[in-house]
């Protein structure tokens, strides 16, 4: 058994003796499939402990639990030898002895750890929906429970092993050898450069840029190796990079305009990988920018139309609750296949500035080695610049020679050739979907589709659609009136230790408490003409939605 129980965590046999709500951890020594209740929910039953769980053990002396729920993917589907992880599991009288019960609407969040698939494999833990990431201390406990199982396990079968393995030996033909090592789980771990299409990897990555789409979540991800079937992100002269960038009429904010440059490792090293639920759920409430994390069981395919590596990760049809990204945390530190990641990753930035081509080569199998830069090219533009900033300064000291004496100065505003952009008012804004057209309020307002015949030739008008506009608009009044109220706390489902009666008594000190904007914005057409009403409408804004719109994170 291991030294030391996780914070707020109590033994197996502590929980199995005391009423109440208990955080546990334990192996599974007897389970029993999901099967449908006398009512409408489906029941599993398990029986867990943290001692005693080797052959032979006295499975009656554990833990029973009894799992209710509506949904059976929401329910653990483990097996003799898993470990499993509870949070708030109550334990009650039932039938007349103490057991934990988890009912459908109980909050209880869980975690089953499973052998790994081989000695190279990149274990994880699959995860209740919504589930909120281990702490290093539970999965370093957890993990020694499976430790502890596999020790067990190769204890009590060494000696039948032995017995039998003359006469496997002596019975065994060259092509069943050759069936059973196919039968051994395969090593799936794999750097970028080793990537092919129509495979199956897992990776330990460098996330360069996230963006959500829907029920999506797209990652550009990178080990810092080089494969030739993806995307070159150096094959454009630095002039043209900053072109992608350019602002000319004023829509971006210098962040903005930032951040659209590529910020990652020049050359062919980067992977897009598109997440689908529950992985892209885990990924948009725990993933960051500049987050290292590994993705298991990536699918490799080639694209359709330029041919190159893109990876997905769809839901698991056998096990759809099951999520395949996690934090790279402090005790996977250790893995050699880490450290030289993290070696990789660190060299690469650490020589970055001094030739960032160069590096796309040495960090891999190499590309066709054109140069990017062009240095020559590169003086003559700051020449340019220059210039072009002394021939402005030599203009604004012409114009003010030219003013009589008592001559006051014409405000920048007024003057026509520093006219502010009209742009301007709305710098930070940036539209979701450019390929869409643009329609005035006052065309989706009166939409004709709002309109059906009912039968018996009653019209009717419907109360709402569920339709996306594009539509240029300026902001009249905003709601909350003060603007720090924009944010507001809220506790996420599987957090949750108090009734909803206290959602007011939320604070910034509160366990679980996260941030998340939420207020109200009235528009209206950005150009009206002369006579024209003006139309206007709420827009609710909320979540990723609004995190698009500010380009800021929620917080207090």
């Amino acid at each position: 058994m291991p030294a030391g129980f996780p914070p707020r965590f109590v033994s197996v046999d502590t929980a199995r003796r005391s009423q109440g709500f208990h955080n546990v951890i334990g192996v599974v020594v007897d389970c029993m499939p999901r099967t449908r209740s006398a009512g409408s929910s489906f029941v599993a039953t398990l029986t867990i402990k943290d001692t005693d769980f080797g052959p032979g053990n006295d499975t009656w002396k554990g833990l029973k639990i009894k799992y209710f729920n509506d949904d059976e993917h929401r329910i653990p589907d483990v097996k003799v030898n898993d470990v499993i992880l509870l949070r708030r599991l109550r334990v009650r009288q039932f039938h007349g002895s103490l057991t934990g019960v988890v009912g459908n609407t109980d909050n209880v969040s869980w975690a089953v750890f499973r052998q790994q698939d081989g000695p190279g494999s990149l274990g994880m833990p699959v995860y209740s929906p919504g589930s909120k990431a281990l702490s290093v201390e539970e999965q370093t406990y957890a993990n020694t429970l499976v430790e502890s199982i596999v020790h067990f396990s190769s204890t009590a079968s060494v000696t039948s092993s032995t017995r039998r393995k003359g006469q496997a030996e002596s019975s065994s033909t060259p092509s069943e050898s050759r069936q059973q090592a196919k039968a051994l789980p395969k090593d799936k771990f794999s750097l970028i450069k080793d990537l092919s299409a129509h495979t199956f990897a897992d990776l330990a990555v460098h996330v360069i840029k996230m963006y959500y789409q829907d029920d999506r979540v797209h990652l550009y991800v990178t080990d810092y190796t080089v494969n030739k079937l993806l995307f070159d992100y150096g094959d454009k002269p630095d002039k043209e990079n900053e072109a992608e960038a350019d602002d000319t009429f004023g829509f971006l904010t210098r962040p903005t305009r930032e951040k659209r440059v590529w910020q990652g490792p020049r050359g062919r090293m980067t992977l897009q990988v598109t997440l689908w639920d529950p992985h892209s759920y885990y990924a948009r409430e725990n993933v960051t920018e500049d987050a290292n994390i590994l993705l298991r069981n990536v699918h490799v395919k080639a694209d359709r139309t330029n041919g190159l590596l893109e990876g997905v990760m769809h839901t698991d049809k056998k096990y759809p609750e099951k999520v395949d990204v996690r934090i790279i945390e402090g005790d996977r530190q250790n893995d050699p296949r880490i450290v030289e990641f993290m070696t990789r990753k660190h060299e690469y930035w650490r020589q970055n500035r001094t030739n960032k081509r160069k590096l796309a080569e040495d960090f891999g199998d190499g590309d066709d080695g054109k140069p990017k830069k062009n240095s020559k090219q590169r003086r003559k533009e700051l020449q340019r610049q220059k210039k072009q900033q002394e021939q402005r300064k030599q203009q604004q000291q012409a114009k003010s020679l030219q003013r009589e004496e008592g001559q006051t100065e014409i405000p920048s505003t007024m003057n026509k050739s520093n006219r502010p952009n009209p742009y301007t008012f709305y710098l930070a804004v940036q539209a979701k979907d450019p390929a869409r057209g643009c329609r005035k309020i006052s065309e989706i307002l009166p939409n004709e589709s709002h309109n059906i015949s009912l039968p018996d030739n009653v019209q009717y008008r419907l109360p709402f659609q569920c339709v996306k506009y594009r539509s240029n608009v300026r902001v009249v009044d905003y709601f909350p009136p003060n603007i720090a109220d924009f944010a507001v706390p809220y506790i996420p489902d599987w957090s949750r230790a108090y009734s909803s009666d206290d959602e007011d008594n939320i604070t910034s000190e509160t366990p679980g408490v996260r941030w998340q904007w939420r207020f109200c914005l009235l528009v209206e057409d950005a150009q009206i003409l002369p006579g024209q009403p003006r139309e206007r409408i709420k827009l609710f804004v909320s979540g990723s939605d609004a995190e698009f719109l500010l380009k800021l994170d929620a917080s207090e």
